[in-house]
């Protein structure tokens, strides 16, 4: 097979960053603010859907991978009065996950909390097409600030860890 010139694979890579935006504004657009705090008593639930840019670093473990930082892009729905948080992330291949469009796809799921100022993310991380054990990530975001930070790692394996951040979370 061919390899497609440079050109055209970022035309590509464009048209699918513009046809995953689409997607995701489309189950946006068809998601409401959550009224209430899906049931827990005394606060209301964060709302955090969006499509956000991130990043995490692979930790000592992974030796020659260690200190790499690597750029995601997380879409995150969130249902009505629901601290229930579903969403897809994109990245680029290092090795782990399996390849489709060029990139490595992963299918989230969690919880988002509001406790004493905080926001609270906790999710899965499930790649696509992939034997790679599910990853953990937790991590929190101040008032006032669009940085939410935190670790991950796999819950079999907790050495093999890093960090992460997400940029510029709206919260509603």
């Amino acid at each position: 097979m061919k390899t497609p010139s440079p050109a055209i694979s970022f035309v590509l890579q464009r048209w699918q960053t513009w046809l995953l935006q689409a997607a995701a504004l489309v189950v946006l657009a068809s998601c409401t603010l959550p009224a209430d705090n899906g049931g827990l008593p005394g606060a209301a639930t964060p709302n955090v859907q969006g499509i956000y840019q991130g990043s995490y670093t692979y930790g000592g473990a992974y030796q020659k991978l260690a200190g790499q930082v690597i750029t995601f892009e997380i879409s995150l729905r969130q249902a009505r009065g629901s601290n229930k948080i579903k969403g897809v992330t994109k990245e680029n291949y290092t090795g782990f996950g399996t390849l489709k469009d060029g990139f490595v796809w992963a299918d989230i799921t969690g919880t988002c909390e509001g406790e004493d100022g905080l926001i609270h993310l906790q999710f899965t991380k499930t790649y696509r097409n992939s034997k790679e054990l599910p990853v953990t990530y937790r991590g929190s975001l101040p008032p006032g600030s669009g940085l939410l930070a935190g670790t991950w790692y796999f819950p079999s394996k907790p050495s093999d860890s890093g960090m992460f951040q997400i940029n510029n979370i709206q919260v509603q």
